[in-house]
């Protein structure tokens, strides 16, 4: 949901950020043997339009081309590789920026810029390929294993970039890195290994709404309940999330439709959901004990606390369930002709102001699913509506509709 031109932006100035390179004069004297300058000064002033900062990106790739026609060999080949690979990324061109980061670290083995470009660009590379994830998840396991620590070692840091600033630089490589490792597995179908990864990346860095995006989907791809909560956290994370590195407002909406239809679909009701989008808008990660209740679970706590009310009513229920089953034959055959358990039911009518014969129902205004053929007369009819504690004979039965008649009946 991520727009490829976003994210290549925040990617290429956090790469602007954490490198440089200095441009000499041809006219600077030597400082040492080994000092790079400019071979004439047609070559310092198409380096010096290339490494502007007032150069835009498409401007500085035709200055790079000019450039490497006219002096294939020169003292700042590594210098130009780097200002390639950034540029390329500037102009949305991740495939080739990737390819420039490749020569790269072929002249300056374990580059930082290098390893960077290529674990970032890897997730949005068009008609990516294994080999392209297999160059992706070692350029971020290389830059894991040191590479990072180095690059942000506090005498790398310009004077121009503040403490903070460095800091944020750091923890947001890192959530990159991780979003690739994340990134690939999910392509794999490894759903357990794509969501710790993606989870390591929301920890270094919250501000994502594509990771947690992702991390809905292969938390939701599990098919395990344990993962649930996880799932529609991330959703309404992404779908609420609005800073630096969110989905755009359009991709927002889209996901905030969706979240409303899987969570009903989850809990049977939107209840609770505006709490949780107010939660995930200010964290990443749902909390340790977020608990999101299915609708298998809140109907079965609603129908037990609805058991504790009425039980004799529910003793009536589980006994028409049990007969309307595969092995409710079995069971009539050893109920007919004995008392059954004490039940309480509506009253739908009855025969007469002295009735002889109740008939009754589950449901206030409902079917009549009991015959009670009462073994004296009663003096006076309860009303329709009111509910009656009764017993009887198993005298008869009927599924279709369902009717149970009782003999012998009598109204405690």
């Amino acid at each position: 949901m991520l727009r490829k031109s976003t994210y290549v932006g925040l990617a290429g100035c956090l790469l602007l950020l954490v490198t440089s390179a200095a441009i000499p004069s041809p006219q600077e004297e030597k400082a040492a043997e080994n000092q790079k300058v400019p071979k004439d000064q047609q070559e310092y002033e198409l380096i010096s339009k290339a490494f502007s900062k007032d150069t835009p990106a498409p401007d500085k790739l035709k200055y790079l081309d000019e450039w490497k026609q006219k002096y294939p060999q020169t003292a700042f080949e590594v210098d130009r590789l780097r200002i390639y690979v950034a540029s390329y990324q500037q102009t949305n061109q991740g495939r080739k920026a990737v390819e420039a980061a490749k020569e790269l670290l072929t002249k300056v083995p374990g580059d930082f810029s290098a390893l960077y470009t290529i674990a970032s660009q890897t997730p949005f590379l068009e008609n990516t390929a294994e080999t392209d994830w297999v160059e992706g998840e070692k350029a971020a396991q290389a830059l894991l294993s040191g590479g990072i620590d180095k690059q942000f070692e506090a005498a790398n840091k310009p004077a121009s970039v503040t403490q903070e600033q460095w800091d944020n630089a750091k923890q947001q490589t890192i959530g990159t890195v991780h979003q690739t490792l994340g990134w690939i597995p999910m392509q794999r179908g490894d759903h357990v290994k794509a969501e710790q990864a993606f989870v390591k990346s929301l920890q270094a860095n919250p501000s994502s709404g594509q990771v947690s995006y992702w991390l809905g989907q292969e938390a939701l791809a599990q098919a395990n309940a344990d993962k649930n909560e996880l799932a529609l956290f991330s959703f309404a994370r992404a779908a609420t999330f609005d800073g630096p590195g969110s989905l755009p407002p359009q991709g927002r909406q889209q996901l905030n439709d969706y979240l409303i239809k899987v969570y009903t679909k989850y809990t049977g009701t939107e209840e609770g959901l505006d709490k949780l989008k107010t939660l995930a808008a200010t964290r990443a990660l749902p909390p340790d004990d977020l608990k999101i209740e299915s609708a298998e679970v809140r109907r079965f706590r609603e129908d037990q606390a609805r058991r504790k009310e009425d039980p004799l009513l529910y003793a009536f229920i589980d006994l028409k369930n049990t007969l309307m089953s595969p092995k409710g034959d079995g069971t009539w055959g050893n109920l007919k002709g004995k008392l059954t358990p004490q039940m309480r039911l509506f009253v739908v009518s009855a025969d007469s102001a002295r009735p002889t014969t109740i008939h009754l129902s589950s449901q206030k205004g409902g079917p009549v699913e009991v015959v009670l053929d009462l073994e004296n007369r009663l003096r006076s009819a309860p009303a329709p509506g009111t509910k009656v504690k009764f017993e009887g004979v198993a005298a008869s039965l009927a599924k279709s509709p369902f009717r149970l008649g009782l003999t012998d009946g009598k109204v405690l």
